[in-house]
């Protein structure tokens, strides 16, 4: 793991994954008692597996970071529902899941938002029915020339893009998708809240998950960072190894 350096112009944002295996069991040994509640309360099986996966990874990550035991580290919930760590303002972290894929992003001096999905998310009916109510005009001027399947591609790239940008901002797509716009590769820039004309730094891609399937990937940080550092655990009992 790379030490981390506050007060960079640029700033470095580390990247972990987490692949389980079907059916895998996922201990809760170091949720606080508020997640485990949490937890329970998941109607969903898989989704429970996930909540307790990427908590377990984020306690597991950060605690590194902050020097102290990971079922130590407090984690709370802002009215938007966005996790923090309340003892470390400077840190910040942000959790995507796919499939079997958890996914973990931790910055130092600034917000920070991830998102990961697969390949195949959308099918073509599906990108053509909410193309419009996720770009924005010039961003569907962009794609007008393109072949359906590149639309299609790319309007993946924007989707993840856009959700790490508005996580990274707090909130999601709960607030309008339409209200960011991407600018050039590699940076979003959108009004969003006050003060207006907000920019968020950008970095996206794609990797092959451990079953074998591609996954599109974004991540969004409110400084500038460099290209970020991927960290992948093959499975959880690896993970809780060697840790």
């Amino acid at each position: 793991m790379i030490s981390f350096e506050a007060g960079k112009e640029i700033a470095q944002v580390e990247l972990h994954s987490l692949h389980l295996h079907d059916g895998l069991y996922i201990p809760e040994l170091m949720l606080s008692e508020a997640e485990k509640v949490r937890a329970a309360a998941f109607c969903s099986l898989e989704a429970r597996r996930m909540f307790v996966a990427g908590r377990t990874l984020c306690r597991n990550i950060v605690s590194r970071i902050t020097d102290c035991t990971p079922a130590a580290l407090s984690i709370a919930i802002t009215p938007s529902g966005r996790p923090y760590l309340p003892d470390h303002p400077d840190i910040d972290f942000n959790l995507s899941h796919a499939g079997n894929m958890v996914v973990l992003a931790v910055s130092r001096g600034g917000h920070v938002g991830v998102d990961i999905e697969p390949l195949n998310l959308f099918s073509e009916a599906e990108v053509r029915e909410i193309l419009p109510l996720i770009l924005s005009a010039q961003e569907l001027n962009d794609l007008h020339h393109l072949t359906s399947q590149q639309r299609q591609n790319e309007f993946l790239s924007h989707w993840v893009r856009k959700e790490a940008a508005l996580k990274c901002l707090g909130h999601g797509f709960l607030a309008d998708p339409q209200s960011v716009t991407l600018i050039q590769k590699n940076t979003t820039f959108g009004i969003i809240e006050s003060p207006p004309r907000e920019a968020v730094f950008v970095h996206s891609g794609q990797f092959k998950c451990g079953n074998g399937s591609d996954l599109q990937w974004a991540v969004a940080a409110s400084t500038m960072i460099a290209e970020p550092i991927w960290r992948h655990n093959l499975d959880l009992v690896h993970f809780m190894r060697v840790v």
